[in-house]
């Protein structure tokens, strides 16, 4: 079974629209933090340190998300993080949110990996796939 990461999310007034419900552009921002916090914690940095510390680019390259009901800021947001799909030079996150125990949305967000500093693509490190593999729904 893959293990799942949970990342949770402090909504605020801030995130909401006039209808009082998490303003629909938040909903990509909060799919990719937890993305990111997944990378941070399993892959010894985010974005930012894999591309400025390894040369390890991750440019997405497609997002789709299904929104099931609204985010409010009344409960935390709950997202959770797993591999869906692992090929030689990509991988596709699947993130789910929920609050109250309900869900929400749920999404597909797929990354390539690159040589940062000369934006080509690139295998996924031996490291890193040995880590996604262990994250991966079956």
């Amino acid at each position: 079974m893959a293990e799942r990461f949970t990342h949770e999310i402090t909504v605020t007034w801030g995130d909401c629209d006039p209808a009082q419900i998490v303003y629909t552009g938040r909903i990509p921002n909060f799919c990719l933090d937890a993305i990111n916090a997944f990378c941070d914690a399993h892959l010894g940095g985010g974005w930012f340190f894999q591309e400025l510390d390894h040369n390890i680019g991750m440019p997405f390259v497609n997002m789709t998300i299904d929104f099931r009901a609204p985010v409010t800021p009344r409960h935390r947001l709950v997202c959770s993080v797993a591999v869906e799909k692992l090929g030689s030079k990509s991988v596709t996150f699947r993130v789910e949110g929920h609050q109250d125990g309900g869900l929400c949305f749920e999404g597909s967000f797929t990354e390539v990996f690159t040589i940062a500093d000369q934006f080509k693509s690139r295998e996924i490190p031996a490291d890193i796939r040995t880590v996604l593999e262990k994250h991966r729904i079956k």
